[in-house]
């Protein structure tokens, strides 16, 4: 709730006051004191009046989709109703306009409503952020009859959107791993080595002739093939560190930060995903989780998660998520790992700290 008083209106309200105090005291009678007794009310009769108005007041907003991406255009629908009996004059709606375009509606747009009656409001939406957080309207304003004071009020209901963010490139600049890179026994699940490996199995049409194993075949009178193992990829483990915050907060700051985490996040799997390359990725979901993105379907799974499935449900997680990023041993996992490149994420680097880090 905000309370804003115009100083200059304040000011004559009080001279007019004390004038008609003056003259209901030199003057007397029933119209000196009914005018004493208009003025000293206006003030409380109009808070009563503003909060009767927000108390029956409703407002329902959504978006056409359930998910959207980050500056994507959609429509938007607000429904607002009065449904007592006083009719609500000029009020005001504000909108979350430092996190969201919305087309049609502008911030600060006066909206009258007579008792019992219902409106609809259409626009296009668009969202500046990825990440979990309420758009739309955020507040509705009051004033008094002559404008001596105006008081914003959060709406009664709030709409919260789950904005993926985009897939871009963000990442692929800092990700020149190159010699960085080190091969382990991380194998691809599709891909396969050009040299044919020791596993056999039966000649099929087309298998080219160089792969025949002339000894075994004799063996079995018929003709065996070696099969190519499958091709050895290098271990890559991303590590989100994502900042220890309230499901609330909701400031620019950590939206911005959010935002810029979920895409460099997103950016730096789609990076390993397209070359076939395996990555571990190890994130908070509430407790300290992992997931392998090997294919596209295992992107999109991890991609659908990134926009609201990012958060710690106790500090004790954080806590471990920290002493795994500072503890090789433990961010290693296994032996397997051993020489696999490290890619460490930070949301809210601290000082001295970047926001990404690759560990050979």
């Amino acid at each position: 709730m905000k309370i804003q008083v115009v100083k200059f209106r304040m000011i004559m309200y009080l001279l007019i006051l004390a004038a008609s105090l003056i003259f209901a005291s030199y003057h007397g009678g029933p119209v000196s004191f009914a005018w004493l007794y208009a003025v000293l009310l206006i003030i409380p009769f109009s808070v009563a009046y503003i909060f009767l108005n927000y108390h029956f007041l409703r407002i329902f907003q959504e978006i056409e989709v359930h998910r959207l991406v980050r500056d994507e255009d959609h429509s938007y629908r607000a429904v607002i109703e009065n449904a007592g009996l006083l009719p609500i004059h000029k009020m005001r709606l504000f909108t979350f306009h430092d996190r969201c375009d919305l087309y049609e509606i502008r911030d600060g747009q006066m909206l009258s409503l007579k008792a019992r009656q219902k409106t609809e409001l259409h626009s296009g939406i668009s969202c500046k952020y990825a990440g979990s957080y309420d758009v739309g309207i955020k507040s509705v304003g009051f004033s008094d009859p002559f404008s001596v004071f105006s008081v914003d009020l959060d709406v009664p209901y709030t709409f919260r959107a789950v904005v993926s963010p985009r897939i871009t490139t963000l990442a692929d600049s800092v990700l020149e791993l190159e010699n960085r890179r080190n091969s382990t026994g991380l194998k691809s699940d599709r891909l396969r080595e050009d040299i044919p490996g020791s596993d056999m199995r039966p000649y099929q049409q087309g298998d080219p002739l160089h792969s025949i194993n002339w000894k075994v075949s004799a063996r079995y009178s018929e003709w065996v093939v070696r099969v190519p193992d499958l091709m050895e990829k290098r271990s890559v483990t991303i590590l989100m560190l994502a900042a220890n915050a309230p499901a609330d907060r909701q400031d620019l700051s950590f939206l911005k930060n959010r935002d810029y985490f979920l895409e460099f996040a997103v950016s730096a799997a789609w990076n390993f995903a397209r070359q076939g390359v395996p990555v571990r990725i190890i994130y908070p979901a509430g407790k300290v989780s992992e997931t392998v993105v090997d294919s596209y379907e295992s992107f999109m799974d991890f991609y659908k998660l990134a926009a609201d499935g990012i958060f710690y449900s106790s500090q004790g997680e954080f806590e471990k998520l920290r002493d795994m990023l500072s503890d090789i041993e433990t961010l290693q996992g296994n032996s397997a790992d051993e020489n696999g490149t490290r890619i460490l994420i930070r949301e809210d680097p601290g000082e001295g700290e970047n926001q990404c880090d690759i560990c050979g």
